[in-house]
């Protein structure tokens, strides 16, 4: 199902957030719907080749033997590609497709497409021998380039933007709302059976402060709203028992959106589960840990390789999965087994046992709200905690102290404030550990002491550092270490 994508996207934020960094979509709010025009190239085509290009030439520098090419246009509500400098030499596909049916752009049986270059970190790769709904925009050259941001997307994904694709190449009337109405499951906790998607026959409203509008999605999932009026409106479904609205990537219920007059708004909507498991992660002492990453799975799928339905349990004493559906999973704490000094014990199943044949399994109903799960883990990772004073050899300058703990191997410590100038984290025995400490001082000049410097203005530094202190985990000697931020001198001295 689609939503599956969506936990793949979720899962790679999360495992690599270079990638998240590197492309952003951004999405722009409905606007008046654009159209097609005779510049555009848009098209339903099949991927028949693709080719690796050489490196990209340099900036300012055409490839002549590249066919010329026009802009594209998007969807009114198409995420625009935030790119981040791409890096030397960024390789460029070039796909080779068939045209299935044309919106806009020449009348050709085939065309190339290109992904990379300068939008290499936010390229479409396309699949040979899949179909796709191509939206394109010109680059230097005259080429075609194809972006995750325009628009583009697999045909199978694009039931209710075709008609709307056609109505535009026609001149016939387009919707001025439509999309697919799907039910779906938090990121991989889908049935094995899933239905996958698309809810038929449920009556759907528009509501603004003037207008109400009503429709029923089709066979497929599919709605549409037409003649819609500019207005702020709320949209709601007479969905099944147990189920909710959300939009994809959210948990929370569907906000109003606004529409201008002749807007053409692609807006898919989810029907989730109601469903909560709530509990708390509990020392051995009995009390909430601090910090417990948590990850539910139906049972039959857990895989210690792969990621589960994510929770987390901080400052609350608590973890909530929300929108889970009827059911039988598995919970567990810590599944990758990380050596994470800030909860610094083993993967444990609920209700608190070291292997998956003798865990339990939580059996949710549907729409079902259940409470007060909590199971213990024990047997934690040698560890100890060491506290941290911060002190000045003068007077306190104003600013902001950080105190910071790199680990030479496992993963590095969070260093939590205590109290003013004490701080504290956990460190495993079995590695070392290098505490630093600074202050990034308020920007502001002093009077400057210095004898015949009264006119001149003592400005102080930016930062001001301690020398680091390198600590052993197995030193049980050590409870405590002081790091001394030194006296600022002035910066113009």
């Amino acid at each position: 199902m689609s939503f599956q994508r969506l936990s793949i996207l979720i899962f790679l934020i999360v495992a690599f957030p270079a990638l998240a960094e590197a492309c952003a979509c951004s999405n722009s709010a409905p606007g008046q719907c654009p159209g097609l025009q005779a510049s555009d190239v848009v098209f339903l085509g099949t991927v028949i080749d693709s080719q690796v290009l050489p490196a990209e030439p340099a900036a300012g520098q055409a490839d002549a033997g590249d066919p010329a090419g026009a802009s594209a246009v998007t969807p009114t509500n198409a995420a625009q590609a935030v790119t981040a400098p791409p890096s030397a030499g960024a390789p460029i596909v070039r796909y080779r497709f068939r045209i299935d049916e044309r919106f806009a752009g020449p009348d050709q049986s085939e065309i190339d497409i290109y992904s990379g270059g300068d939008d290499g970190d936010c390229g479409y790769q396309f699949k040979k021998g899949e179909q796709y709904v191509v939206y394109t925009q010109q680059e230097a050259g005259g080429r075609l380039f194809s972006t995750v941001c325009d628009g583009t997307r697999p045909a199978s994904d694009a039931v209710a933007l075709i008609p709307q694709l056609r109505a535009m190449r026609d001149h016939e009337r387009v919707a001025s709302v439509f999309g697919v109405l799907r039910r779906s499951d938090p990121p991989f906790l889908s049935p094995p059976d899933d239905p996958a998607d698309p809810i038929p026959i449920i009556s759907l409203k528009l509501r603004s402060r003037m207008d109400r509008f009503q429709t029923n999605s089709g066979p497929d999932g599919v709605y549409t709203f037409y003649d819609v009026h500019a207005g702020a409106y709320n949209f709601t479904a007479n969905l099944p028992a147990g189920t909710e609205l959300t939009q994809k990537a959210q948990s929370a219920p569907l906000s109003a959106f606004e529409i201008p007059d002749g807007a053409c708004y692609e807006y898919d909507v989810y029907a989730l589960p109601t469903g909560h498991i709530r509990g708390t992660v509990l020392g051995p002492d009995g009390k909430p840990l601090a910090v417990a990453s948590l990850e539910l799975y139906r049972v039959g799928a857990y895989n210690a390789a792969r990621p589960g339905y994510w929770g987390f349990q901080g400052a609350t004493g608590g973890f909530e999965f929300d929108h889970v559906g009827p059911g039988k999973y598995i919970l567990v704490y810590n599944r990758p087994n990380r050596m994470d000094p800030n909860s610094p014990f083993p993967r444990v199943f609920y209700p608190g046992v070291s292997s998956l044949d003798k865990a339990k399994p939580i059996v949710l109903k549907d729409g079902q709200n259940l409470q007060k799960i909590s199971f213990k883990v024990s047997h934690g990772y040698a560890s100890r905690s060491l506290r941290v004073h911060v002190k000045w050899a003068g007077s306190h300058p104003a600013g902001i102290v950080t105190v910071a703990v790199k680990a030479d191997k496992y993963e590095n410590p969070s260093v939590n404030k205590l109290a003013e100038g004490l701080y504290g984290f956990t460190l495993f025995d079995a590695a070392n550990y290098t505490i630093s400490a600074w202050e990034d001082l308020t920007p502001q000049a002093q009077p400057d002491a210095r004898p015949g410097a009264r006119a001149q203005a003592c400005v102080l530094p930016a930062r001001i550092q301690a020398p680091d202190v390198t600590v052993s985990g197995s030193d049980t000697g050590t409870k405590e270490v002081t790091l001394t931020l030194p006296k600022p001198g002035c910066a113009n001295q």
